[in-house]
């Protein structure tokens, strides 16, 4: 599939969250992480008793989408959402079949919390949002189909807001020896509108030139945050089967 029409979306609000433990051996820019939070997540915003029932995926989801809405001033309640995660509750799966190898009781919790959309169902628990809400999961083009999800989904409610938010957690054993490059754990959030001060328009190619693909760059998600954050009017970051292209400003 190939998309050549621009779609632009208006970004209302952008927060990315690195966790800092993890940036050994990644290819993160020192302008990257001047623009993120490195700081330790602390959620005041939510009551201790629900506190309790997050991990570390999706605290850090929910970090960036209260952090990112805060600054935009709009409620958690009132947003269409996408949550998008290339990996989701990976590293929980292996624990829970750890516990059955080794003939241990389960967690409930770990259970309750192992589905992909694990995440997005608290937040829209413990935040009272009854609108639509959407799970990706796309490899390494998660982030680019969570905002052309989030296209559409404004295209047939052009009144209203998405929160988008794209969130992984670093691979641990035994699938960090599958990953080409080491990845931080990170959380970014963006409230996407069709008009704002600021826009950004996308076009993608699946049929894109595979043997450009570096792979030393860092998630799509990360490159478009440094990438809305810096001065730069385009970029072209290219995945194993695909080519997106962002510019700024363009109407």
């Amino acid at each position: 599939m190939t998309i050549t029409t621009k779609l632009t979306l208006g970004v209302l609000s952008s927060y990315c969250w690195i966790d800092e433990n993890t940036l050994n051996g990644t290819n993160c820019s020192e302008s990257l992480l001047k623009f993120s939070d490195l700081d330790a997540i602390s959620l005041q915003q939510i009551p201790p008793i629900k506190r309790r029932r997050l991990n570390g995926l999706s605290r850090m989801a929910m970090h960036s989408s209260l952090e990112c809405l805060q600054h935009a001033k709009i409620e958690p309640s009132d947003v269409f959402t996408v949550f998008a995660s290339q990996h989701g509750e990976l590293n929980r799966t292996v624990n829970i079949v750890n516990d059955l190898v080794q003939n241990e009781d389960i967690s409930p919790k770990d259970f309750s919390l192992s589905v992909h959309n694990a995440s997005l169902g608290l937040f829209s628990i413990f935040n009272k949002n009854k609108n639509v809400g959407t799970s990706i999961a796309a490899n390494h083009n998660t982030f680019g189909f969570a905002l052309l999800e989030s296209y559409n989904i404004l295209k047939s409610n052009p009144d209203k807001k998405v929160l988008l938010t794209c969130f992984d957690m670093q691979v641990g054993q035994p699938f960090d020896r599958l990953q080409p490059r080491p990845e931080p754990s990170y959380s970014l959030a963006l409230v996407l509108s069709l008009e704002a001060e600021q826009t950004v328009s996308f076009t993608f190619d699946r049929n894109g030139d595979t043997q450009k693909h570096a792979m030393s760059v860092p998630p799509l998600a990360l490159s478009f945050f440094e990438f809305i954050q810096g001065n730069q009017l385009t970029l072209q970051h290219q995945t194993p089967d695909t080519r997106w292209e962002f510019s700024k400003n363009a109407v």
